[in-house]
């Protein structure tokens, strides 16, 4: 028998058991269920309110207007993006450079190398440098 299984049986026995019970017994119990969660709404709701002003108040932004925290999470809300935006600038700039580096780096070998310019035209050329690869 599998966990599922053995707390369906549970919950099966405990239902049936319900219906066995007096209705003052039931009665309570769904009073003391109600209170129960009411109380639970009730803490909750102060708590979340309180962690979220702490938070602000932590940060040194919070106002009775609250137009600075408007401004401050918008900051930091746009703030990754920027950083993001700017590395990938930066990529792209240094492989553009480093594209150009090497390309200007080809043509001094060319422009430096014995071989005629009007070798690297030639199609016998380029057959031969096929051939020495292999």
């Amino acid at each position: 028998m599998n966990e599922q299984q053995f707390a369906q049986e549970i919950r099966n026995a405990l239902e049936d058991s319900t219906t066995r019970l007096p209705y003052r017994v039931t009665h309570r119990l769904e009073q003391a269920r109600s209170a129960a969660l009411a109380r639970q709404r009730t803490s909750l709701v102060p708590k979340a309110a309180e962690a979220s002003s702490t938070w602000a108040n932590a940060s040194g932004t919070a106002t009775q207007s609250g137009g600075q925290t408007l401004w401050w999470r918008l900051g930091v809300s746009v703030l990754p993006v920027l950083v993001v935006a700017l590395g990938l600038f930066v990529i792209s700039v240094w492989n553009d450079t480093e594209i150009a580096d090497e390309i200007a780096e080809i043509d001094t070998a060319v422009l430096t190398d014995d071989v005629p310019l009007a070798a690297y035209t030639d199609r016998g050329f380029g057959v031969f440098l096929k051939n020495s690869r292999q």
